[in-house]
């Protein structure tokens, strides 16, 4: 769960959904579903990239697709509409996304595992041993999926969908439809793409921008643009630290760096670099917690989701 700027891939300005067509108890639907999304998303401020903020944002996605489910379950939908096709095709990319980040959690994980023994062995004296550790642990900070991971190739396919203007007529329940499920993969593309290019030390970025008719419109473009400057300040080619630096991450890495240099120092002043890093650490691994259980609640939503929007729609075929 890579932000998309797409300069030289341009989304072309689609709005699939036009207000005054829609009968006015469909207008009640929609209009529903983005009041909901925009309290929501009012709840997401300009962040500072950290473990904390990325957990907030895949919650406001996990939010976003259960209330499409929501809505999806108060129509008459009576076939596979297009839309929901590609929302079901979308969403196995959003779970393979899901295994990715998981995947890098566990490596973080790992690493956390290295960082608590440096600070035992700092703890018992072991100084040279501990430096070793610390070395070892401040070399390996650069994080990343790997160039075998494929996260930033789909959230870049999930973006370029997002120009693939639907063609045929429609019923006002098929507008309703696809008018959501749009703004689903909207939501997916920003959050996904933010997740997996703060995960991999990123600045390359991939923006699409909200439809005016949406009313959370404004606050997604802004909120889009603060992530897209913070990712270009930490991770682009003026930024003096390279690899991760997420909040948390960058805390604990702070610690180490004062950790190994006064190790060999008085044991006083040793001892309250310790606790100092014990409580970035603490701060870490309360982040990494956070974000593995949102992630993981989201991956079975959006199972759920796919699921049930099968179900629902060979029932009423």
């Amino acid at each position: 769960m890579f932000l998309t700027e797409i300069k030289k891939h341009a989304v072309p300005s689609f709005t699939p959904f036009k207000k005054h067509s829609v009968p006015n108890k469909f207008g009640l639907i929609t209009n529903a579903f983005d009041d909901a999304l925009l309290r929501r998303l009012k709840t997401l401020s300009p962040p500072s990239i950290s473990l904390s903020w990325l957990s907030k944002a895949v919650d406001f996605l996990a939010f976003s697709h259960s209330e499409a489910r929501s809505l999806i379950s108060n129509l008459e939908v009576t076939a596979l509409d297009d839309s929901l096709a590609t929302y079901l095709d979308d969403s196995v990319k959003l779970l393979d996304i899901c295994n990715s980040v998981s995947a890098e959690i566990e490596r973080l994980r790992q690493r956390r595992i290295v960082l608590a023994f440096a600070v035992h062995l700092l703890r018992d004296g072991k100084l040279l041993r501990a430096r070793e550790t610390l070395t070892e642990w401040e070399g390996r900070r650069a994080s990343g999926f790997g160039k075998a991971d494929n996260a930033e190739v789909l959230v870049r396919d999930l973006a370029l969908g997002l120009g693939s203007t639907p063609r045929g007529k429609i019923s006002s329940v098929g507008r309703v439809v696809r008018r959501t499920m749009y703004a689903v993969r909207l939501v997916t593309v920003f959050v996904a793409g933010a997740v997996v290019s703060a995960m991999n030390g990123s600045a390359e970025t991939v923006t699409v921008r909200t439809p005016a008719e949406f009313s959370w419109a404004e606050s997604l473009n802004e909120l889009e643009s603060a992530v897209s400057g913070e990712l270009k300040r930490l991770f682009g080619k003026e930024a003096k630290r390279k690899g991760t630096l997420l909040e948390e991450v960058d805390d604990v890495a702070t610690r180490v760096a004062e950790a190994c240099e006064i190790a060999e120092e008085d044991t006083e002043r040793r001892n309250d670099v310790v606790k100092e890093v014990e409580g970035a650490m603490g701060s870490f691994s309360d982040g990494l917690e956070g974000l593995s259980k949102r992630v993981n609640e989201m991956f079975h939503g959006v199972l759920s989701n796919r699921n049930y929007m099968l179900d629902h729609v060979r029932v009423r075929a």
